[in-house]
């Protein structure tokens, strides 16, 4: 058997699909496209699956990354059609290769977040990120600790989009090592400029401990 590694996207309504609904989904799908799926041995055989990282609930991504295993004879360059004629609108297989780096060498993301504000909040937000010092209480499943999301800030740059609205783009840690939900960020600026702009959060990429693609 050999590691496929998947590159596709989730927008529009399946931002409202939580992770495990998505691994529900992506075993059907995979099973609908007729893929020979490599199977885990045991009492409860279940098809090999593996996301790179996992996505927040309300979260659109321009680049996620699956992981299957199929036979080593298999033609990969028929994966995502097979796919794209089973998915929804709002999911798309971009292209298919053999994996080239394991999951846990994933170690940041890039975000784009657009406001509906007009571009309201370009110079009170550019003054916030830019702060040395961005207090906020992280929670885990275990406990919870303060931390400064100054420090965790890898890149952080703003512009306004065709609309004239504010756009945010984000490079953060993420991965099993340290992960940082870009929320975290906005809804500490939200509390402290006692405002609230709807917003849309899109993930354009996952990179490795270079900062490059994960590919």
């Amino acid at each position: 058997m050999k590691n496929v590694r998947i590159f596709y996207t989730k927008t529009d309504r399946m931002r409202f699909v939580s992770h495990l609904d998505m691994t529900r989904f992506m075993t059907r799908m995979l099973r609908k496209a007729h893929l020979p799926l490599w199977y885990t041995e045991g009492f409860h055989p279940h098809a090999y699956i593996n996301f790179a990282l996992p996505l927040p609930l309300g979260f659109e991504s321009s680049y996620e990354v699956l992981d299957i295993r199929l036979p080593d004879d298999y033609a990969i360059d028929t994966v995502c059609d097979r796919l794209n004629a089973v998915f929804p609108p709002y999911v798309r297989a971009l292209r298919a290769d053999e994996a080239v780096l394991k999951t846990g060498k994933v170690a940041f993301a890039k975000f784009e977040i657009t406001f509906r504000d007009g571009g309201a909040l370009a110079e009170p937000l550019n003054e916030f990120v830019g702060r040395p010092q961005i207090i906020v209480t992280k929670r885990t499943k275990r406990d919870e600790k303060q931390i400064n999301l100054a420090e965790k800030l890898i890149a952080a740059t703003l512009s306004k989009n065709e609309d004239g609205n504010t756009l945010l783009s984000l490079t953060l840690p993420a991965g099993s090592v340290d992960n940082i939900n870009p929320e975290l960020l906005l809804n500490a600026f939200f509390e402290q400029a006692d405002a609230y702009y709807p917003y849309r959060v899109l993930r354009t990429a996952i990179l490795d401990e270079e900062k490059k693609l994960f590919v």
